[in-house]
């Protein structure tokens, strides 16, 4: 008689993961300390993990190439939401690279059997939805209307001033401790955000006439809840030695305030300003699946081990109102700088985000209507000009420092020891930077930049179209010559990026 799929999955884990006649040293060694034998999380054999797995492959790319393709489906998609396809596939194709370093790691790390199962799946999962979203990107610049930034976008997210905080928090998958590593991953980022981004984008790209997204995001979300075990696995091995706790809410609370600085004010904007056809605001997905169903229910049910919700998920809450606001704003008056196309807005979205936001009209309402007004270019004017000075960048999470608004910003600009002079959004990333300066010591998209002509950065940045001459980015999605953006329009305003800080009194930063 063959045994049965548990019998079979116990004996496989009696094999020990360790050779017997040497000890070996972790690569990455840990901190915490982690209990020898657990709760498994994944109770699937490999061997039928990966036939369930290539049938779904083969479902997506078979669609993809078939019946979306002969149907011409790309080409029928709303233009704003196809161009905000170009970073997001971007980001989060370098996010499933660190999630895959990230839990290599902890089979590495982890002397846990049951769950170094549930790691090695979640392994190949990361370097299958790397593959898929890379040929998701090559599939958008074969079949997308305007393909201009699918064809660059990994390497626009090395310049971008939007990639750079994208890296930057997708780097805290890999880049500390292994188990911090997987707080960041597997308990705030697939946990938390992974429903905001995986599902309510499939929502969105398939009302706004994109079937393809929906095709590879809903396989890949399937895995995710997979992942969110191996969470919950690992904080409950880590929650069961008490010494590991005071350690673990620091890293848990920072964690949660760099995930949150940059996803919800990025998803903000993309939600809010890049859909045709909206169903939600962000503010009200976000109060459904971080406020309500992660922090409410997740992590509640941990307090009695300890474990307390984040110390900043007040602020966030708080931040969420605006923050998507003034990021999308920043972002588009930067819009020469980027590989994709930041439309304006109209009556009809105006309408929408005054109802969603209340007092949205009186704090942003002028900026979108000169906005518009600019797209000419003709009238050679860029949208930069409608600030008196671009926001400093935060030194921590690379975002502009004007969160939640830039009327009732917590900008707090220090100076160190050797002179050097920082500015960071919140006290929160203020204090994460004391806690390890030299982990956040990487100079910002301003200080790389300061002094160099925008038209040549376009240049050097390869952000010209195929002709040699009009920009990728443009201020609207107009697409007959006239109105489109090239390089000598930019080399007539003479512009230069300058860094704020630089222009700001001494007496204005304290000491760190």
């Amino acid at each position: 008689m063959t045994p049965s799929v548990t019998t079979q999955h116990e004996k496989i884990k009696s094999f020990d993961w360790e050779p017997s006649y040497f000890r070996r040293d972790a690569l990455y060694p840990t901190k915490y300390k982690i209990p020898p034998k657990t709760k498994d999380p994944f109770r699937t054999l490999v061997r039928e993990y990966v036939g369930m797995e290539e049938e779904k492959d083969d479902r997506q790319y078979g669609a993809l190439e078939d019946a979306l393709s002969r149907m011409n489906n790309s080409g029928q998609a709303e233009p704003r939401f196809m161009e905000i396809m170009k970073p997001v596939l971007a980001l989060v194709d370098f996010g499933e690279y660190a999630a895959m370093k990230c839990t290599a790691m902890l089979v590495d790390t982890v002397e846990n059997p049951e769950l170094r199962q549930g790691y090695l799946a979640q392994m190949i999962d990361e370097v299958r939805h790397t593959n898929q979203e890379a040929y998701l990107m090559r599939y958008f610049a074969k079949h997308a209307p305007d393909p201009a930034g699918f064809n660059s976008g990994f390497q626009m997210r090395a310049f971008d001033p939007i990639g750079r905080p994208g890296r930057a928090v997708f780097e805290a998958f890999m880049n500390d401790d292994p188990i911090t590593n997987s707080l960041n991953l597997q308990v705030v980022a697939e946990t938390a955000y992974t429903n905001p981004l995986f599902v309510a984008v499939t929502e969105v790209a398939a009302a706004n006439g994109d079937q393809a997204t929906p095709s590879v995001f809903l396989s890949i979300q399937s895995d995710e809840a997979r992942h969110m075990a191996n969470g919950y696995s690992t904080l409950a091995a880590v929650l069961s030695e008490p010494e590991n706790l005071p350690m673990l809410q620091e890293d848990f609370d920072t964690a949660f305030w760099r995930q949150h600085t940059f996803l919800d004010n990025f998803q903000g904007a993309v939600y809010d300003y890049f859909s045709k056809v909206r169903l939600k605001s962000y503010k009200e997905y976000w109060d459904q699946w971080i406020w309500d169903d992660w922090a409410g229910s997740y992590i509640e049910r941990l307090e009695p081990f300890g474990l307390k919700v984040p110390r900043w998920i007040h602020d966030a809450k708080r931040h969420v109102e605006w923050g998507g606001h003034s990021a999308a704003m920043v972002s588009a008056a930067l819009w020469p700088v980027h590989a994709w196309r930041s439309d304006y807005m109209v009556e009809e979205d105006f309408a929408f985000l005054e109802d969603k936001y209340p007092g949205w009209e009186e704090h942003f309402g002028d900026f979108w209507k000169a906005y518009r007004e600019m797209g000419d270019p003709r009238k050679g004017h860029l949208a930069l000009e409608l600030f008196p000075a671009m926001p400093p960048i935060c030194r921590t999470c690379q975002m502009p420092a004007v969160m939640p608004r830039p009327d009732i910003n917590e900008i707090r600009l220090s100076i160190d020891k050797a002179g050097q002079r920082h500015a960071f959004c919140s006290e929160a990333c203020q204090h994460i930077f004391r806690q390890a300066p030299e982990r956040h010591s990487g100079m910002t998209w301003w200080e790389v930049n300061d002094g160099v002509e925008l038209a040549r950065y376009i240049e050097d940045a390869g952000l010209l179209r195929s002709d040699g001459r009009t920009l990728m980015g443009q201020p609207h999605l107009h697409t007959e010559e006239r109105w489109l953006w090239t390089i000598e329009d930019i080399r007539r305003t003479g512009f230069v990026i300058q860094d704020p800080l630089k222009a700001l009194p001494a007496d204005a930063f304290k000491e760190i």
